[in-house]
């Protein structure tokens, strides 16, 4: 489980150092405080592959004809104050003390990543060299081209404010959940949202979809019961179906209502537990900081959960964040002090 984190020259991030996260750790602060930046360093330093940057190239709808058409330009967006002169430096530490450096560089209208993992770098015949181009994603050792984007975000374990999965991956996602009988933990989420909700089923007939019924009602596709059954079954099927043991989720009250944004937490904290799996969210919503501290402060919680809080310096603007542990949270909250940057 990772426990810090550092990052240099990356997006927002001059230099930072986050220590003491926990099996569930939420992300507050202001409008480009650097809540969506942090969980990209995060999922970088998990998936250290050229093909992660076009990933989030894509989660934030940067177009690949821009690089194309300005290649010398194409990564300058990755860099602090676009200084591609300096590596960006991601650096984790687990709970043993186990560190992993990824460093980043930018060779004019190209970027490598390497990994470094204790005192050695990977050999390239072990992390594949990849170089991103004006040409697309190419494997360096034979120059091919792999692929101009990245076709399915169904396993990336990143999860963006604003862009839904389809429902072809949605679909998918839960059949692959039927198969580990983890299928029973969507209908509970979903039951959360809606508990009239009695079915979950998935059909393929042309296009594969979700069906969901409510009680007393022929079934329907899940496309019309609202953004928040869309989110909460992206949420919960990339949990369950997690292969890195983390989940990376960006505006989480997003289309959930506050009055079962406590039961969500509730889910949440469980599987995450059960699951060995470990989730940085971020949030704007006063409501869902108070349902996250509720949850965490519930006699018997067996999942482990802080708070962190991105601000920016007065005098120099850099990005510092904080640690608050749950009573310290719940007691701002309570008395109506400043948090979320504020």
């Amino acid at each position: 489980m990772l426990k810090e984190i550092e990052i240099q020259n990356f997006r927002c991030f001059e230099h930072i150092k986050i220590s003491g996260f926990e099996r569930v750790n939420l992300i507050g602060g202001k409008n480009n405080a650097g809540k969506t930046a942090l969980l990209e360093a995060l999922f970088l330093h998990l998936a250290p592959k050229v093909s992660s940057i076009l990933i989030l190239r894509e989660l934030r709808r940067e177009p690949l004809e821009a690089i194309k058409a300005m290649p010398d330009r194409a990564w300058d967006n990755l860099f602090y104050v676009r200084e591609k002169d300096k590596f960006i430096v991601i650096i984790g530490k687990d709970e043993n003390n186990n560190s992993d450096v990824v460093e980043i560089k930018s060779y004019t209208s190209s970027i490598t990543i390497n990994l470094k993992n204790g005192k050695n770098f990977f050999p390239r015949n072990r992390l594949p060299s990849l170089v991103a181009s004006s040409r697309g994603l190419m494997n360096r050792e034979n120059n091919s081209i792999i692929t101009d984007s990245i076709s399915t975000t169904s396993k990336v374990p990143i999860i963006p404010s604003f862009i839904m999965i389809s429902g072809r991956e949605l679909t998918q996602a839960y059949d692959n959940a039927r198969l580990d009988d983890k299928d029973s933990e969507v209908l509970k989420a979903f039951q959360i949202i809606d508990p009239a909700i009695e079915s979950v089923e998935s059909f393929s007939i042309g296009e594969p979809t979700l069906y969901l019924r409510r009680k007393g009602e022929k079934r329907l596709p899940l496309s019309l019961f609202g953004d928040a059954m869309n989110r909460v079954a992206e949420i919960i099927l990339k949990l369950v179906n997690s292969e890195h043991k983390i989940l990376l989720i960006d505006e989480i009250e997003n289309g959930i209502h506050h009055t079962n944004q406590r039961n969500f937490w509730r889910v949440l904290f469980r599987l995450a537990v059960e699951l060995d799996t470990q989730i940085f969210a971020t949030t704007h919503s006063l409501e869902m900081l108070q349902a996250f501290a509720d949850v965490g402060l519930e006699p018997n919680q067996e999942c482990s959960s802080a708070y962190f809080e991105l601000a920016r310096k007065l005098k120099t603007n850099q990005i510092i964040a904080s640690r608050i542990d749950l009573e310290t949270l719940n007691y701002a909250l309570e008395h109506q002090e400043g948090v979320r940057g504020e």
